[in-house]
């Protein structure tokens, strides 16, 4: 494809030399540069682009998509930007012949639940016979191909890449969760949508965005977009109440009590699921899922209401639910025969830990023992309202280590310690998480419900500069093997 057919409609361009080289591919890391690749030169948290360009000529780059014009690329043909991010996606929606107009995306926006969420209508449109993409925190599903999913949105030309190779594989549909960081480098810009979908907002990401109304605003982005056909937006939570009159196209609700899509009559909750009946467009709904909890339900409603505006019948929505039997690292039950409950869930912002802490005491006819911890390099303000909220929710309390990242595990454990009572004998502090997980699982007693908090499905452990293999859920499952082999 020549560059000029690459950068075809997108505004705000200047054009130093040919644009009629040809474009093999388009980059942002210099380092997976190739001959004849366009580079996008994008400024990053950590590094400039800008500071990479020659390395990506050297490399064979021909072409360089610019916000400003760099020296010693003389004879180089050079596109400058005035918003470099937007332009790159929309000359890598051009690149690949408009990928998302051979699918048909739902994206899935919200501090909390984006993963179940897409998990459900992955499972509900598979189980219906629906080839469908999914594009998420956990992986990424593309063409029967499982992918370790590096960020929970892919930059513009990835993500693009992706839905080719969806569309090209026979897949009719694509899953995408969508955070805030990618609405607000605009990662999804131009990507055309059948379903944009809010499930809630609360505090996080607040090291990246400015304040609440800053995240908020990132959200919105997602449904002013003219490409998006459909709004399905959480009647219960507050900004989406407000996200309601900033909607730019046809919006359906979902909630408990009020919305299209809402329960008729009585959710039964257990350790075992949840079952409900929902009213909804198509009819009633009947569920009865293996996830338990009522913010799975909230969850349910999402996909539900996703599926109903793909084309979906209410019976087929049914059975779809039930199928869908884990979600890896969102109230994941370990069990291996333990008197106990024990869970997995990747609660690490203050509202889904309240919520997650709130359901399990439901559940549970002992105590309920905490084991949670903070990421470094992230929003230092939750970690004490974390604190508070475990203190107040749960029985025995492991103070341990999270990510620390770069930052001191010991300090990280003190900012929670500001939010706990001072001298509480509930709480521990025990920085080696796999000691915790061990000490947790000595505490546990039959009728407890042993919750492990923070980082879900990931199986690293971030240590300054180094990322070591840890899986929550392998720790777990061993640690309660081991202390059954010990009572033997």
């Amino acid at each position: 494809m020549k560059l000029w057919e690459v950068m075809a409609g997108i505004e705000g361009l200047s054009f130093l030399g040919s644009q009629n080289v040809d474009v093999a591919g388009i980059r942002y890391d210099s380092r997976r540069v190739k001959p004849g690749d366009l580079f996008a030169a994008v400024r990053g948290q950590a590094h400039d682009g800008a500071d990479f360009v020659l390395d990506a000529r050297e490399k064979g780059a021909g072409s360089f998509l610019l916000e400003r014009e760099i020296g010693g690329l003389k004879g180089s043909s050079i596109v400058v930007s005035d918003d470099i991010r937007r332009a790159l996606a929309l000359a890598s929606k051009n690149f690949y012949g408009d990928p998302s107009s051979r699918l048909k995306v739902v994206g899935i926006t919200g501090t909390n639940g984006k993963t179940t969420t897409a998990y459900l209508v992955h499972g509900i449109l598979e189980n219906a016979g629906v080839d469908a993409g999914l594009v998420g925190t956990v992986q990424y599903l593309v063409g029967g191909e499982v992918i370790s999913a590096s960020r929970t949105t892919p930059e513009a030309p990835d993500l693009a890449a992706m839905m080719t190779d969806m569309a090209d594989s026979g897949s009719t549909a694509c899953i995408i969760e969508v955070s805030s960081h990618a609405l607000t480098l605009k990662r999804v810009t131009g990507v055309r949508m059948e379903v944009a979908v809010f499930t809630n907002l609360t505090a996080d990401h607040l090291d990246f965005h400015e304040d609440m109304e800053d995240y908020f605003a990132a959200k919105v982005s997602l449904f002013e977009e003219s490409e998006v056909a459909h709004c399905l937006i959480n009647y219960d939570d507050p900004f989406g109440r407000r996200l309601i009159e900033k909607a730019k196209t046809k919006t359906l609700l979902f909630g408990m009590e009020k919305g299209e899509i809402r329960p008729d009559g009585k959710v039964e909750l257990g350790d075992w699921g949840s079952r409900c009946s929902l009213n909804t467009p198509w009819g009633k709904v009947d569920v009865d899922s293996p996830l338990p909890g009522l913010f799975n339900v909230s969850n349910i409603m999402a996909a539900v209401g996703v599926c109903g505006l793909l084309g979906l019948d209410a019976d087929s929505i049914s059975e779809g639910i039930c199928q869908v039997h884990r979600v890896p690292g969102r109230f994941e039950k370990i069990d291996r025969g333990q008197p106990y409950m024990a869970l997995v869930d990747y609660a690490h912002t203050p509202d889904a830990l309240d919520n997650l802490l709130k359901n399990v005491r439901e559940l549970a006819q002992g105590r309920v023992v905490l084991i949670f911890g903070c990421g470094g390099d992230r929003d230092k303000t939750k970690r004490p309202i974390m604190g508070e909220i475990a203190e107040r929710l749960a029985d025995i309390i492991f103070v341990t280590s999270d990510n620390p990242r770069t930052e001191d595990p010991e300090k990280i454990i003190d900012d929670i310690f500001n939010g706990l009572t001072v001298g509480n004998p509930a709480v521990r502090r025990v920085s080696d998480r796999r000691e915790a997980i061990r000490l947790g699982v000595d505490e546990a007693e039959s009728g407890d419900v042993l919750v492990l908090a923070g980082k879900g499905h990931e199986n690293y452990q971030i240590v300054g500069e180094r990322t070591l293999p840890f899986s929550d859920a392998d720790e777990l499952a061993e640690a309660i093997r081991k202390s059954g082999e010990s009572e033997l």
